[in-house]
């Protein structure tokens, strides 16, 4: 059983609106496999991140999957309903992917994302589909991954996400360095939001 992610349910291609689908073969779908690794990463400074999920598949072969901030968090939200539908509860493991190449035998940046569940190996069941691809197409890219490697990316996720812009506690929008122009203020104030007050604060 397959199911898309967006938030929980579907990750849509940003760029969709903007591409127009052109005569080409039908696409056929790379199976990884189960996979040896698989992590991800950011690059550049908040509120300018990109993020990378980088695959080895069964027989050595690597993918690296580009993706925007809102699919790593909906990716997080998965697999943590995921992984409390199997009732794990072991330590993450240490996220590893061995001696990544500098250039992936299949590089490109993700539209959607689905997620499910192979019971015959108990794996969780990772399914890429490259930007432009229409919704009936068939993914670019499927990965099975054990639940201890579903932990480790699962905290990884987690770990990344913290490290972006922090966010308005009035608007829940990522506030810039520089200040935040807050929609619940009718977008007049560009100044930081202070700090809530705690029960020693007011004492």
């Amino acid at each position: 059983m397959r199911r898309l992610l967006d938030g929980a349910q579907t990750i849509p291609d940003a760029c969709s609106a903007a591409l127009s689908r052109t005569c080409q073969e039908p696409s056929l779908t790379t199976d990884f496999g189960l996979a040896r690794g698989i992590d991800t990463q950011a690059f550049g400074q908040p509120g300018q991140r990109t993020f990378r999920l980088r695959i080895v598949g069964a027989d050595g072969e690597t993918a690296s999957m580009w993706l925007e901030k809102e699919q790593l968090q909906a990716l997080s939200l998965a697999l943590k309903q995921m992984m409390g539908q199997l009732e794990y509860n072991g330590d993450p493991p240490a996220a590893h992917v061995g001696d990544f190449p500098v250039t992936a035998e299949h590089d490109f940046r993700v539209g959607r994302m689905g997620m499910g569940f192979s019971p015959s190996d108990r794996t969780v069941v990772l399914y890429l589909y490259e930007v432009g691809l229409e919704d009936d197409d068939e993914p670019t890219l499927r990965v099975h991954i054990t639940q201890e490697h579903c932990a480790s990316l699962g905290a990884q996720l987690d770990e990344i996400i913290a490290g972006g812009r922090p966010l308005c506690p009035l608007c829940g929008l990522a506030v810039d360095a520089g200040g935040h122009a807050c929609v619940r203020s009718n977008g007049h104030s560009k100044q930081p939001i202070p700090k809530e007050e705690t029960d020693e604060d007011e004492s």
